[in-house]
């Protein structure tokens, strides 16, 4: 057994070697006194545990007893009987001399318990003894911070009430690091359950149906091994998933796979200069799966372990590593990051921050500038004495999930997964919503692989590209902030289709079950262009209308296409009116086509058909936006 710090100081405290003065004249309790101190140093403790007790029973006030016995237990991890014997030996003596590393283990006790007001007792009887110790004051320093945080913490708790899981979730010993697709629908997350020798970790998943949570299932045979495969992180879109692999022989390293159709791919190691010999853990993957964060106690660090942060160049490699820093990273540990969907909001678990004792969970927030704001403890309930870690939330910021330890009848830890109603406070600046769909041939009606990319109109800048699966035609991406957006979904071969969300509007909630059908591309087949603006009843193109022109330009040429740009209206207002207003802006599309991208006029034309040629119901306000409309046709 490693002789801890505390057993040192025990040695020195029991005066082994030395003559001692003694609280009992009672020579039969000195005598197993001396004995058991004699067991100490052979490390025999149990056995010194006996002596010390027959001396206390000798003498029941036997200060030099009870420390005695207080310095065993701790070797052996028994805080309740230190706590005893300790609490006992100064009920006797108040004021022990040499006491003030006993005071300072009561109060870490006191800590653990969550019993705040006896843990700032003992830790300000430990600082006003005056220590020296420069390894021990700075960390009582910081006990007492923590002591009135919590203190402070709880007398202002969050409205918020953890719920374990139902069942079929809490079905495991222990089950904790729980991960979300963006739709909340898929739930990945540890599972460990230890029995006899073996002690193995591996990713399970269950989905989410309007009845709940179904029965969880291992996540696939290519990923859970004989060795330990825990912490893990799913893209939003559930297509990409990274995990940590742990082998006794080369510790924890990232692994990442990927998903087609229903069945996940081989794993491996991720490439690029993510692993290294040290210890690489507790990945968090951005909505759209480019960017990686992660816990690392490789060289370079800040702390015990740090958060780090790797993204996707534009060749699909990962790029090196850079730490979040001192804005986020402690001297102590900081790990088990999670990334919003929105990709701002960042939670995480650390033990360098005032808190509530342990490891307790905090959010900060990216701003543009590439700096963090100052991490935010997420408070009580949530932070509890205990350690807190494994955290995540859904993308409209509705519900949390995260693993508490508890301790079972048989006196053992188990992990449980909970979720809450997220208040205000734990809510990040930016909630985001999802576009889910599937991509089609529009002739076949079979699934097709396409690019689907969401554009930032003001900017002019591409915020997610995702492909869609080439089995299913299935794809998922996150609109990470409000704005007006273009969404452009393209395969080779096919007419591109073009969306516009506008986010700006608090209202819009995200999109399901949203199917897309590229047409061929072929004589007479047409298309919508949906990010093509104007000002109400006027035809001059919006800026925000180049990106759109911009890529229907690329279309036509790549293509060698001759195309037809029709103006279209709905019914309100003059039929001869809406005609003209029709072909001007039919005909500020063929302008800019051949001015700006320099297009052939003779693979141009235009035409106005107001309100002639319907797509929607010019009853409702859905149906006449659908209606005012630019469209091509392709004429060869």
């Amino acid at each position: 057994m490693r002789i801890s710090f505390f057993l040192l100081i025990m040695l020195i405290n029991l005066n082994i070697n030395a003559q001692q003065t003694y609280s009992t004249k009672d020579k039969k309790a000195i005598k197993f006194y001396e004995t058991g101190k004699q067991l100490i140093i052979m490390r025999r403790f149990p056995d010194a545990i006996l002596n010390f007790r027959e001396a206390t029973e000798k003498d029941k006030n036997f200060v030099e007893g009870y420390i005695a016995l207080a310095g065993c237990y701790r070797i052996l991890r028994d805080d309740q009987n230190v706590k005893f014997n300790l609490l006992t030996a100064f009920s006797i003596q108040p004021n022990i001399p040499g006491s003030m590393h006993e005071y300072y283990y009561l109060s870490q006790i006191f800590m653990k318990e969550g019993d705040y007001k006896n843990a700032e007792l003992f830790i300000d009887r430990y600082l006003a003894s005056n220590p020296t110790d420069a390894r021990v004051t700075p960390q009582a320093k910081k006990m007492k911070d923590n002591c009135m945080f919590a203190q402070s913490a709880i007398s202002h708790p969050l409205d918020l009430s953890p719920i374990a899981l139902p069942d079929p979730i809490n079905t495991f010993q222990n089950q904790y690091f729980p991960s979300l697709t963006a739709d909340g629908k898929s739930m990945v997350y540890t599972v460990r359950n230890s029995t006899g020798m073996l002690d193995e970790e591996n990713l399970y998943i269950s989905e989410k149906n309007e009845k709940g949570w179904l029965k969880p299932e291992q996540v696939s045979t290519r990923i859970n091994t004989k060795e330990n495969e825990g912490a893990s992180s799913i893209s939003g879109d559930g297509k990409t998933l990274v995990y940590t692999y742990c082998t006794p022989r080369n510790g924890c390293d990232l692994y990442i796979t990927r998903k087609l159709g229903k069945e996940w791919l081989q794993p491996g190691s991720i490439p690029g200069k993510i692993n290294t010999s040290g210890w690489e853990s507790h990945p968090s993957l951005s909505a759209d799966g480019r960017t990686l964060y992660f816990a690392s106690d490789r060289i370079g660090g800040l702390g015990k372990e740090d958060i780090w942060v790797t993204k996707l160049d534009s060749n699909d490699n990962w790029m090196k590593p850079i730490n979040l820093g001192p804005s986020i990273n402690t001297p102590e540990s900081d790990f088990t990051p999670f990334i919003h969907a929105n990709g701002k909001s960042l939670y995480f678990a650390s033990r360098g921050y005032p808190g509530m004792g342990g490891s307790d969970l905090f959010m900060s927030e990216f701003s543009g500038d590439s700096a963090w704001s100052s991490p935010k403890n997420l408070g009580y309930p949530l932070n509890t004495f205990a350690d807190e870690m494994g955290f995540t939330l859904s993308s409209d910021f509705s519900t949390g999930y995260f693993s508490k330890d508890v301790i079972n009848s048989q006196r053992r830890y188990t992990s449980t997964l909970y979720s809450f109603n997220v208040p205000p406070e734990l809510k990040g600046n930016v909630s985001c919503i999802y576009i889910k769909g599937k991509v089609f041939d529009a002739d076949t009606k079979l699934p097709l692989k396409g690019r689907i990319e969401l554009i930032n109109l003001p900017k002019d800048k591409t915020e997610q590209s995702v492909f869609s699966d080439a089995q299913n035609g299935e794809f998922l991406l996150v609109i990470p902030d409000r704005s007006n957006y273009g969404l452009f979904v393209t395969s080779k071969g096919y007419l591109y289709q073009s969306l516009n969300f506008n986010t700006t509007d608090d209202k819009m909630l995200s999109v399901e079950d949203f199917s897309i059908y590229l047409k061929p591309i072929k004589v007479n087949s047409t298309a919508a262009l949906r990010n093509i603006f104007f000002e109400t009843a006027k035809y001059d193109l919006n800026q925000t209308s180049e990106t759109e022109l911009n890529k229907l330009a690329k279309l036509i040429k790549e293509n060698n296409l001759k195309i037809e740009v029709s103006g279209h209206t709905d019914i309100v207002g003059n039929i001869q009116d809406n005609q003209i207003l029709s072909e001007k802006r039919a005909k500020a599309v063929f302008d800019y086509l051949a001015d700006k991208k320099e297009i052939n006029k003779k693979d141009l034309s235009f035409k106005g058909y107001g309100s002639s040629k319907p797509i929607g119901d010019n009853k409702t306000d859905e149906g006449k936006q659908q209606n005012r409309r630019i469209e091509i046709k392709i004429l060869k």
